[in-house]
């Protein structure tokens, strides 16, 4: 900090200093999470792809069935877009 901001900061009371530093938690950087850039979907996080991967190999060797499958991988890619 140079000297004119430390000077700014002092002469601020306790509660206007308080307001301030609240101020800037108060809002949400979106940083992409490693991942994979698809061409329809987007952006996908690898621990998003390794799940869905999981899911098809399930439907696949039958251990769950398709349409339960559709619902898990649909439902899971509304929840994480919201």
């Amino acid at each position: 900090m140079d000297a004119k901001t430390q000077t700014d900061t002092r002469k601020r009371s306790p509660a206007d200093r308080a307001a301030h530093d609240g101020a800037h938690h108060d809002h949400q950087h979106e940083h992409a999470g490693a991942g994979v850039d698809l061409p329809i979907v987007g952006h996908v996080e690898y621990r998003s792809v390794a799940f869905l991967a999981g899911l098809g190999v399930a439907g696949t060797v039958g251990a769950i069935e398709w349409p339960v499958v559709a619902a898990v991988g649909i439902g899971y890619a509304l929840a994480r877009r919201g």
